[in-house]
């Protein structure tokens, strides 16, 4: 029983768990002796080596990009729950929030050190592909860039850092004399104001967690990652045809023209919701009433949709300026894309357009048959009604206006647009006659040498004779 169980096989899963990769087993037999020898004189195991590298170091870079947002995405939530916790309680600092920055600050180190990664395997890339010296390094080549996006990403309200800043933000100047409401410092909604020398302004305070709605800025990750989670995505094409294959915007549109929807309605969602969040932070200090959240999603889909009924809006410079740049961003850019996608949906299929060309002809052809019979009616009556010594005047224009209705027809026949596939048939078919005419043309010149060959042929027998006769 012992040795039958010692020599049970091991499970697929084992075996796979033991095995090397492929990947590994092919670079160990490349590595032996006679391969070596083999091999040693034009480098080949140096480029293979080469190619394996630049397979991994692709492979990282991917990893690394497509994690990046997420890290990002993660310290964003965080920001948002800690500005929400502060908001519920009215402080500008709870145990709660501070674990939550902890957690935030945490997030942002990982996300610095992903990026830091993302530039190394990116420096390497480029080095193996000979974009780049062999001697350059990262920090060489792409030190401005890469300090520009850790200053973006790591931006963030640590924790221990709490505190709030006063907001004077100036409404108009008072008049005195004016008779247009300038004469008091008041706000339509009742909105808390002071009055500071000869100014009226709307007095409000932030928090200092407030001002860490700018970690929005990490979204600039999310054309790496829509690049590196594209099934375009691939390191053996860099670039075909004069189209960069590694650009965020070419994956954007590739993906857009295979399924609109699925990447379309997401990314509605979600500015939706996210700028709704992130209004309620820079509004509820001075407009208590955005505490409802479906009071910011309201404001932001009538921005967005450019409706803008006006019974919410936002009163403090930097929610004005938000909600401006994502109305820009959600009703120009995100709505044209539904736009597009609707209209294209309500195009005709070529199914469709030919059924439609057969109802528009057989209607056309039935109403230019009853004009036709018309014209010929009226010519017959206008014939006869002159005959007979009557005024014909009416029947003249009738006649004018058939003869006008038959024109008419003519000029708007129905027509069926050709498909691409036919068009070509089109022109392989001309191409083809062409061919033909040209192979006929050769076949008759070939019968007419031919011919006169013959012909030729004949003389020569004719005239062989007489001259041996003769000589």
């Amino acid at each position: 029983m012992a040795a039958a169980v010692e020599s049970r096989p091991a499970s697929p899963s084992s075996r796979r768990q033991s095995s090397p990769t492929k990947s590994s087993t092919y670079m160990e037999q490349l590595k032996a002796p006679a391969v070596l020898s083999l091999f040693q004189q034009n480098d080949t195991i140096k480029h293979l080596e080469t190619i394996h590298l630049l397979k991994r170091e692709y492979r990282n870079r991917q990893l690394y990009e497509i994690w990046s947002f997420a890290i990002a995405m993660v310290g964003i939530v965080l920001m948002l729950a800690t500005n929400e916790e502060l908001m519920e309680r009215q402080v500008a600092m709870s145990p709660a929030a501070e674990r939550i920055k902890v957690a935030t600050s945490a997030t942002t180190l990982v996300l610095l050190i992903l990026l830091v990664k993302r530039y190394q395997s990116h420096t390497s890339i480029y080095k193996m592909q000979n974009i780049l010296p062999p001697r350059s390094s990262m920090l060489r080549e792409y030190w401005r860039v890469l300090l520009l996006e850790l200053l973006i990403c790591g931006f963030h309200i640590p924790p221990g850092v709490h505190g709030v800043v006063p907001m004077m933000q100036f409404r108009y100047t008072l008049n005195a004399n004016s008779t247009t409401g300038l004469d008091t410092c008041a706000h339509p909604k009742n909105l808390h104001v002071t009055v500071v020398d000869d100014g009226c302004y709307l007095d409000y305070t932030y928090t200092y967690d407030t001002f860490g709605v700018l970690m929005v800025l990490r979204l600039y990750l999310f054309g790496r990652y829509m690049r590196s989670s594209s099934p375009l995505y691939s390191q053996w094409a860099r670039t075909l045809k004069n189209v960069n294959t590694m650009d965020p915007f070419f994956h954007f549109k590739a993906i857009f023209s295979t399924k609109p929807l699925r990447l379309v309605l997401p990314l509605l969602f979600f500015v939706t919701f996210l700028t709704a969040a992130i209004l309620r932070i820079l509004e509820v200090p001075a407009q208590p009433y955005f505490m409802n959240y479906w009071t910011s999603v309201w404001l932001t889909i009538v921005t967005i949709t450019s409706v803008g009924y006006g019974d919410y809006v936002p009163a403090t410079h930097c929610g004005r300026f938000f909600m401006a740049f994502s109305g820009i961003l959600g009703g120009l850019l995100i709505l044209s894309l539904v736009q597009s996608i609707f209209f294209a949906a309500l195009a005709l299929t070529e199914n469709e357009s030919r059924v439609k060309y057969i109802i528009d002809q057989t209607r056309w052809e039935k109403a230019r048959r009853h004009a036709a019979a018309g014209l010929i009616q009226t010519q017959f009556r206008l014939v006869r009604t002159r005959r007979a010594g009557h005024d014909t005047t009416t029947l003249s224009f009738a006649l004018y206006a058939y003869m006008a209705k038959v024109h008419q027809f003519a000029r708007s026949e129905p027509s069926l647009a050709t498909s691409f596939e036919e068009e070509m048939d089109r022109h392989m078919q001309r191409l083809l006659n062409a061919l033909g005419a040209m192979q006929a043309k050769e076949d008759a010149l070939m019968a007419r040498i031919h011919a006169k060959t013959l012909s030729l042929d004949g003389v020569c027998d004719t005239l062989l004779p007489n001259v041996v006769g003769s000589s």
